[in-house]
Order: C-alpha cells, then structure tokens, then sequence
C-alpha cells in the first residue's frame, strides 16, 4: 500500500516522521493506539500555540525563561511546582485582562 503522505500531501514533514507514520501500520493495535493518542496530543498543542496571540506568546516566552533560568541555577523545583506557579501566573494574566 501507497502512503498517502508520498503523495506529496504534506511535502514539509520530515523523513524520519514520514518513515515512522509508514511503519505504523506494521504495528500492533495497542502500538497504534498509543500513537495515535500521542499525535493527537502533539496537535493540540500546536493547535494552541498557534492561537496564541502576540502578546500571549510573549507571556509564554516569558515564564519559560523563568523556568530556564531557575533549571540553569540548579532551582528545586517539582515538576508540581512549575504547573502550579504557571497556572498561578496564567490565572492572574486572565484575570487581569478580563478585567481591563
């Protein structure tokens, strides 16, 4: 069978994902089944950052190099920690611009 993605469907995909997707079918249906939940989470995300507007891109960068920098200083952060403080931060933001 042809992969539709030969076809030249999305010319921009990279090789190696091309060669994973066509391999796919090889696998088992558990297989299959967790990567098509994978992708379908890897789309989300893309679908959102996206949406993002310039100024929530901004907002984003920014709480990403917080988390960088307190990685690069050897922070002690949870993996918990960081969720909290970003939905913390993100909450304000929203909070904040409704109100403006």
């Amino acid at each position: 069978m042809i992969s539709p993605l030969r076809r030249g469907n999305l010319p921009s995909m990279n090789k190696r994902l091309e060669t994973l997707l066509d391999r796919v079918a090889t696998w088992p249906q558990e297989a299959q089944d967790w990567a098509a939940l994978a992708l379908a989470e890897v789309e989300e995300k893309v679908r959102v950052l996206q949406s993002l507007t310039p100024e929530q891109r901004t907002k984003l960068e920014g709480l990403r190099a917080i988390i960088d920098g307190s990685i690069a200083e050897g922070g002690s952060y949870t993996d918990e920690d960081v969720e909290l403080s970003i939905a913390a931060k993100l909450d304000a933001w929203e909070t904040g611009r409704k109100g403006a």
